[in-house]
């Protein structure tokens, strides 16, 4: 007969990339490059090259910060609907400007957050996005 009080088996952690809508192009030395199909199509960029962290959305901007000190671990960001509402593209093979995916455009800012936890030298150990407040990524090194 089993315990039914004994904790359960310890699981060792997993390596990998997990996101059912998302991709990891590069990833380096505090640098990542993540592709995402929902909750917009796009890329965000990460780097904290050169004493700045910055996080940028389809090639724009949307947070950083001049790290001379420390890292910061965790970071708020607003995605505007600027950035991505240029997303829908026209109907190729019927040949008429009905554009698709429009339904998943969003109309207002998207809340992002990144989680970072960091092992001795800075190497990136995990590396989670959110979007608003729904995680769209996570990478376990």
């Amino acid at each position: 007969m089993s315990n039914p009080f004994e904790p359960p088996i310890e699981l060792q952690s997993e390596k990998g990339v997990f996101g059912d809508h998302a991709i990891r192009a590069t990833g380096r030395f505090l640098y990542r490059v993540i592709q995402f199909q929902r909750p917009f199509t796009g890329t965000l960029v990460y780097s904290g090259w050169w004493f700045r962290q910055k996080i940028e959305i389809n090639g724009v901007v949307v947070w950083w910060k001049v790290s001379w000190l420390n890292i910061s671990p965790d970071v708020l960001f607003t995605i505007p609907p600027e950035v991505y509402a240029n997303q829908a593209s026209p109907n190729q093979a019927g040949g008429d400007d009905v554009p698709h995916g429009t339904d998943l455009v969003p109309s207002q800012p998207i809340q992002g957050r990144i989680e970072i936890q960091f092992t001795r030298g800075l190497r990136i150990r995990r590396f989670r996005v959110w979007f608003d407040q729904q995680i769209a990524y996570d990478e376990i090194a």
